[in-house]
């Protein structure tokens, strides 16, 4: 069974959420429990300026063609069996940072009535 750790970058086939069929596109490793399952971020070229978006800086260390942010928002469990290949890992420093961003958008505290 294959092992991932937060922040690999991998090639994966992303089922559509609205329709039938899927996607092969880019995503990050969030978490991995040792399952057949783990939980990632999409990787999009389409840069966005949004609170939910992390910029990766070091694109090319992590084996990305491209300038790319990672989707937060987007967020999805998917099965190991989806994963074409890993292309990389994050950089220590961009791997620090998008954890920092990870734990900003699922630590909060809900508020009070």
């Amino acid at each position: 069974m294959m092992i991932l750790r937060f922040g690999d970058v991998v090639l994966s086939r992303l089922p559509f959420h609205q329709s039938d069929g899927s996607k092969i596109r880019p995503a990050v490793v969030v978490l991995d429990v040792g399952d057949d399952d783990f939980v990632m971020a999409p990787v999009t070229s389409r840069i966005r300026q949004s609170d939910y978006a992390f910029l990766i800086h070091d694109w090319l260390a992590a084996g990305l063609t491209m300038a790319s942010c990672i989707r937060i928002d987007k967020t999805t469990l998917l099965s190991k069996n989806a994963i074409i290949r890993k292309l990389g890992q994050l950089e220590l420093q961009d791997r620090d940072a998008f954890a920092s961003i990870v734990c900003k958008v699922f630590c909060q505290r809900a508020p009070s009535p």
